[in-house]
């Protein structure tokens, strides 16, 4: 769930029938205290706490607006919390900003996203279904960042050997990245978008879906999204936003569609079991191809919106 959704879902919070009524009542008690004057007049005090409740109720939704729309860190930190009844919750479970091998130029920033379940579910389905999925996203973290690391330590010694000083390798800035997305969430589905990168001699970046039905405990494919006939509307939508994107902007390639353009054998024919994609706020599935799978490296990741 995104941060908009989280601050549609606080404006949505009714307002408790009772409050209006209050204060009709502390207003209707300060204005006889002071017009009635064959009456007592009730020391100021007595009434000091209504005045009191109003004012610290009214600074308490005046601060969570204003951290709201002023606080970007507020704000991220809201786009990570799902709202409150879901079955599962996502948080970061591993996170560690450190130089890597006493290499000061070689910075590791590095988030692992944990998927808790709500302690009052009882389907150990569920429990056992986030269990696995966390072990893979951490397993997919670790050998990442460690292969990462080898080839840091490849370019390291290939660097110094063939005439490279250690002055010359610590003015190189390398950055080894995982970071996490929830794309979808609620009480049933939770997609899940971990992405990995490391600069250094080149780019090189990893994209990995997690899509999951944490009510059976089964991973959410694009059958269960779109339908029996998933392929066939998958293809379509795919080809024709291809078509589309090509007539409109010559600077759209994609490998066998263009007029001229070589690697026919990569151009997109269909989608497999393999494919992946995730689900956007709407719920609609986004079919992802990696960077050079169906376009030249320039052209990035290619996503395509399915319409059922």
């Amino acid at each position: 769930m995104d941060f908009n959704e989280s601050r549609k879902a606080y404006n949505q919070i009714p307002i408790p029938s009772t409050l209006n009524r209050k204060v009709e009542e502390a207003i209707n008690m300060a204005k006889k205290s002071k017009t009635t004057s064959d009456r007592k007049v009730v020391p100021f005090k007595r009434h000091k706490w209504l005045y009191s409740v109003a004012g610290v109720a009214a600074a308490l939704v005046l601060a969570f607006v204003v951290s709201v729309n002023a606080s970007t860190a507020f704000a991220a930190t809201l786009s990570k919390v799902p709202i409150i009844g879901n079955l599962v919750t996502v948080v970061t479970g591993v996170n560690y900003t450190q130089n890597y091998n006493n290499n000061s130029n070689v910075n590791m920033d590095v988030n692992v996203p944990q998927i808790n379940v709500d302690p009052t579910v009882t389907d150990k389905v569920t429990t056992v279904t986030a269990e696995q999925v966390n072990a893979q996203i951490k397993s997919a973290v670790d050998e990442y960042v460690a292969e990462q690391q080898k080839a840091v330590d490849e370019y390291k010694q290939a660097f110094l050997a063939t005439g490279g000083t250690i002055d010359e390798w610590n003015a190189r800035q390398i950055d080894i990245k995982a970071d996490y997305e929830i794309k979808y969430q609620n009480n049933q589905y939770l997609s899940l978008y971990l992405y990995m990168s490391m600069s250094a001699f080149a780019y090189t970046q990893e994209n990995k879906y997690y899509n999951y039905n944490f009510a059976t405990g089964k991973e959410l494919t694009l059958k269960d999204v779109l339908g029996d006939d998933y392929i066939n509307i998958a293809n379509k939508s795919i080809i024709s936003q291809i078509e589309e994107q090509i007539a409109s902007d010559p600077n759209k390639i994609y490998f066998g569609y263009n007029s001229g353009s070589s690697m026919d054998d990569a151009k997109f024919k269909t989608i497999t079991d393999d494919t992946k994609f995730y689900l956007n706020a709407d719920g609609k599935p986004v079919v992802c191809f990696a960077k050079y799978e169906i376009a030249p490296g320039y052209m990035g990741v290619c996503e395509f919106v399915i319409e059922k």
